[in-house]
């Protein structure tokens, strides 16, 4: 394979990471808006299609670091990132893989703030229902019951409630 013909795979392996980071984080929006209404159908597809998405960007995570690392040696560079490879590399070429790293890097921080977005959105739901159960029963505080009707130490795991209280 020649240089630019590993450039080439290179930037088709980013291209085709961000994309999948892309749907990923259009993914997580429709996660955290089943979570928000309560549609556990909803939030049961969209944990599938997280799954797989993220199984995808596995792959493609994978096809640009073998790519990456062809075209580090095809080049010579012994260290160094993206930017110090791209420098080795003619310049329409150098310009979109340096581009293409940079929509990368923003993708997977965008996918990373929904993650820790949804996440505290569920904390901060779990919170406030352990602080209005126990101000409700003040006297089985920090008491839970398991399905057995045994008492459990509450920890963060999720909580179920029956739709009659």
């Amino acid at each position: 394979m020649t240089q630019m013909e590993t450039v080439y795979a290179l930037r088709s392996a980013m291209s085709a990471e961000i994309a999948c980071f892309e749907a990923y984080v259009a993914a997580q929006r429709s996660f955290a808006a089943a979570m928000e209404a309560r549609d556990w159908t909803s939030l049961q597809m969209a944990t599938g299609i997280q799954d797989e998405l993220a199984r995808a960007i596995a792959a493609k995570e994978s096809e640009r670091a073998e790519a990456f690392e062809l075209l580090r040696a095809q080049t010579g560079c012994e260290a160094g990132g993206i930017y110090r490879v791209a420098l080795l590399v003619p310049e329409p070429e150098r310009s979109e893989l340096t581009d293409l790293y940079r929509r990368l890097k923003l993708a997977a921080m965008r996918a990373k703030f929904e993650n820790a977005s949804a996440g505290d959105y569920a904390v901060s739901n779990r919170n406030l229902l352990r602080a209005v159960l126990e101000e409700l029963f003040p006297e089985k505080k920090h008491r839970m019951y398991g399905k057995s009707g045994q008492a459990v130490q509450p920890d963060l795991d999720a909580l179920l409630l029956n739709t009659a209280l």
